[in-house]
């Protein structure tokens, strides 16, 4: 298949476009970085069960699942801009009702809704920044877009803190920035890629167009989320104190932002395929030194920093591999089966790897991480076979 680059726009054009998605990437980034530690400590606050509040949490993933089969139809009829600026003003919306309506059911109702609108920025962008990066620069132009996403998302706790759990403060200013991300691809609408669907391509069809990056959505999916979940846990059962345990995890997170460069720098000019295996052995190393680094608080950080680093460079390196080896007429299907996928690892990740805890939470967790690996190491080797064979037959049948 023909990488999906867009040719007819000039190097400022192509880089004005890039920055305005990115932009607002960032807001969305924080609307997302916002919306879940209000809705789970709010919940905490109104002494909700714990069923509760892993029902809310669940939500939004369910959504945007649910969401994103139709998406690639409804970008194509709404275009690319006013599926951007109608799924951040429905966020917009749904922090509004939030603050409105002060009752479980409804927030989850209300989480459910926003969230559906989430998929479109998200989709969208996805598809907008692989359609008009040029194939020499794919891996780094989607290092920077995950980049300022997860700066983004770690942003947002923050300010969630700053502005408090009580009044309209934190729902005014969620509605605002969530607004104001749909902003900057209005100013540059002109620049925004057509958006083309194939009406004969569905989700489940598109997932033959690109296998292997359908892989590193799962792990990417399971991965980051298991990680991100679990590791101050996993710090705590290895005897760390609250803090130093917290702190862990925001290492990761910074790693995952700060690595994500070097890795689309390597993506340019290694093949992506060979990264992906190498990321996955490198996890497997990672996961296996993890009990004996957190003997030592040093060695435990720099571990989780290079995790950070890998986990978040599994859906950075599968995006770059649907931009390098999918058409433009497929990018938008093919993009919603990737983020289905990272959905369906980020809700099995959290659930296998708490049960693989649950007598040993140390070695349960390295257990997991390097079965999941392995089989996930064996389905690229497979996959990419197979890619590499209907690739020839296309070529026979042309």
């Amino acid at each position: 298949m023909t990488s999906a680059i867009d040719d007819g726009i000039t190097e400022r054009q192509r880089l004005l476009s890039i920055a305005a998605v990115c932009s607002t990437s960032f807001g969305t980034g924080i609307s997302f970085g916002i919306g879940f530690p209000l809705t789970s400590l709010t919940f905490e606050l109104w002494n909700q069960p714990s069923w509760m509040i892993g029902l809310a949490g669940a939500a939004p993933p369910f959504a945007i699942l649910l969401a994103l089969p139709i998406a690639p139809r409804l970008i194509a009829k709404f275009g690319p801009v006013g599926s951007i600026v109608g799924g951040c003003l429905i966020g917009a919306l749904g922090f509004l009702a939030l603050a409105l309506f002060q009752s479980p059911w409804a927030w989850i109702a209300i989480r459910v809704l926003m969230s559906a609108g989430f998929a479109m920025p998200w989709l969208v962008g996805e598809t907008w920044i692989n359609a008009v990066t040029r194939e020499e620069t794919r891996g780094r132009v989607i290092a920077i877009y995950a980049m300022v996403f997860f700066t983004g998302y770690a942003i947002g706790p923050v300010l969630l803190q700053a502005l408090g759990l009580h009044g309209p403060l934190p729902f005014l200013a969620a509605a605002v920035v969530t607004g104001l991300s749909g902003f900057p691809v209005m100013i540059g609408r002109q620049l925004a890629p057509p958006v083309e669907h194939d009406t004969s391509l569905n989700v489940a069809a598109a997932f033959r167009w690109a296998p292997v990056a359908m892989v590193a959505a799962f792990v990417g999916g399971f991965s980051e989320i298991t990680v991100l979940s679990l590791i101050p846990n996993v710090a705590l059962a290895a005897g760390w104190s609250q803090y130093p345990a917290l702190a862990l995890l925001t290492v990761t997170t910074v790693g995952g932002i700060v690595l994500q460069y070097p890795v689309g720098w390597l993506s340019d000019r290694v093949s992506r395929f060979a990264m992906m295996i190498v990321s996955v052995l490198l996890f497997i190393a990672l996961a296996l030194a993890l009990p004996l680094a957190l003997t030592n608080p040093v060695a435990g950080y720099m571990t989780a920093f290079l995790m950070g680093g890998v986990i978040l460079g599994f859906y950075a390196l599968g995006l770059a591999i649907i931009g390098e080896r999918v058409s433009a007429s497929g990018l938008a299907a093919v993009n919603a089966a990737f983020i289905i996928m990272y959905q369906l690892g980020a809700l099995v990740g959290p659930i296998s790897a708490g049960m693989a805890m649950m007598d040993d939470a140390v070695h349960g967790f390295v257990t997991i991480v390097i079965v999941t690996m392995v089989i996930t190491g064996i389905a690229l080797l497979v996959f990419n076979r197979m890619e590499r064979r209907w690739a020839a037959e296309a070529l026979d049948h042309g």
